[in-house]
């Protein structure tokens, strides 16, 4: 009986295993690729978006998150801008946004609702006081998929617009002027929906407006025998990707890098597929193998985006890094419990070497440690600050840097009022020049720091 139950318990499994989820992912990766025909750049909605996205056809990256679109939740985030997807909207006529959802949904809420807000805001400011024939317009320029959005909660969307466009305005982050130049001429945006089950990959292009594609990646069908289809396999992967596997480093960027691999250690078949044969076992010990000789690569440099004449630079530590890369700083903060710097006796670069894990345990530390590490910055004037992401702790202190030092035109000034508002407009300024996307709990312990509370 026994036996049974654990046989039972096997086949369950097995859909989860973590060569069945590659499997899927890279099938998923073979529909979501049909959309380059359309002749619109592809972009990869982060987190998830990542995993199906070939990387010879990724224009770009994007934030937009679910949860700005959860039912009572909708919002405009203000710390996912998401302007620097509009020069690549003006050159192209539009673009492609790509994003998958776990089993019981035709498309993420990212999709459905999230990018049509984004959208509707843009346009009201574009067209406000002006009369249009558009039919959108009558709803605020709100377009949502009928199959996913109901129509109360649609309408309950439109009364929200002209307030998220009024704090957008007020808050400086873009005016009709600066965004009709962005986007080069004055059209609306216009999001449409494909997924798979639909009869063509096809999307309207028009002289008259941009399209923004809303793509789910979700393939369903399986001829090839051996593996079971689960939706939106790649979701939530740290919760797969284990610390096993690639020191926990396993995400979209890693996994295709690794599927390039032609070795004897390769994963990928010769029709880009996980080979059907190899154990969960087995695949694990590849992709470590490889992943061990390409981080071995001694010719990485940093990633780091100076933030314009500030003299603050922000950027990524992913692993241990000789001194002899940030030495022509005056200072260097490295937020990450796994990486660091080696600093030799005689340096010229003060390094603050400072053990703070990633995610909400580290953006809550950071509200701890701040006082010192700015202390620690006082007559330093060039400056790295990096973690592991290079995203949110990082940029946390950043713009404490910034909020204390500059004014949110980044002229320097030690004499200016600092407020939430404030926060925001560094934090848009930043987004100009490097994607960054700072939690919640990052924010909170920058508000803690810099306003006390």
């Amino acid at each position: 009986m026994s036996t049974y139950k654990e046989a039972l318990k096997e086949l369950r499994r097995e859909p989860l295993s973590l060569r069945n989820r590659l499997f899927l992912i890279l099938l998923d990766a073979q529909y979501v690729s049909k959309f380059t025909a359309c002749g619109f750049p592809i972009v990869a909605n982060e987190r998830c978006g990542l995993w199906y996205v070939k990387p010879e056809i990724l224009a770009e990256t994007a934030y937009f998150k679910s949860t700005d679109g959860h039912t009572n939740q909708w919002k405009f985030s203000f710390r996912r801008l998401n302007f620097h997807l509009l020069p690549l909207i003006a050159k192209n006529g539009g673009l492609v946004v790509v994003d998958s959802t776990r089993k019981g949904k035709l498309m993420p809420d990212a999709l459905s609702k999230t990018v049509p807000i984004w959208c509707a805001v843009l346009n009201y400011i574009m067209f406000e006081g002006q009369d249009s024939d558009w039919e959108i317009q009558k709803d605020n320029w709100l377009r949502t998929p009928l199959e996913m959005v109901l129509e109360s909660e649609h309408s309950a969307i439109v009364e929200k617009i002209p307030e998220f466009a009024a704090e957008l305005k007020r808050l400086g982050l873009i005016t009709k002027e600066q965004l009709v130049e962005r986007l080069g001429e004055s059209k609306p945006l216009v999001p449409v929906w494909r997924r798979y089950g639909q009869k063509t990959v096809d999307v309207p292009r028009s002289l008259d407006y941009f399209t923004v594609v809303c793509v789910t990646a979700l393939a369903v069908s399986i001829e090839t025998t051996g593996f079971s289809y689960v939706q939106g396999a790649a979701d939530d992967h740290e919760l797969w990707a284990t610390k096993d596997i690639c020191n926990g480093k396993l995400d979209g960027k890693v996994f295709w890098d690794l599927s390039k691999e032609t070795g004897e250690s390769r994963i990928v078949d010769e029709n880009g597929s996980i080979y059907s044969w190899l154990s969960d076992g087995e695949l694990s010990r590849r992709i470590n193998c490889i992943y061990e000789e390409r981080i071995g690569d001694t010719g990485l440099k940093l990633d780091i985006t100076a933030l314009g004449n500030t003299g603050i630079s922000v950027g990524i530590i992913d692993r241990k890094v000789a001194y002899e890369e940030v030495k022509g700083y005056d200072a260097v903060v490295v937020l990450s419990q796994e990486n660091g710097i080696d600093v030799p006796e005689k340096a010229t670069t003060k390094v603050l070497n400072t053990k703070i894990p990633e995610g909400k345990q580290g953006s809550k530390e950071l509200r701890a440690i701040l006082p010192k590490i700015m202390d620690s910055l006082n007559g330093c004037n060039s400056i790295a600050i990096l973690c592991g992401s290079g995203k949110d702790l990082s940029v946390g202190v950043v713009l404490c840097l910034l909020c204390k030092r500059f004014s949110t035109n980044w002229e320097a000034s030690t004499d200016q009022l600092t407020n939430k508002d404030v926060v925001k407009q560094h934090l848009s300024k930043i987004l100009d020049l490097r994607k960054v996307n700072p939690s919640r709990n990052t924010l909170q312990s920058v508000n803690t720091f810099l306003m006390g509370r």
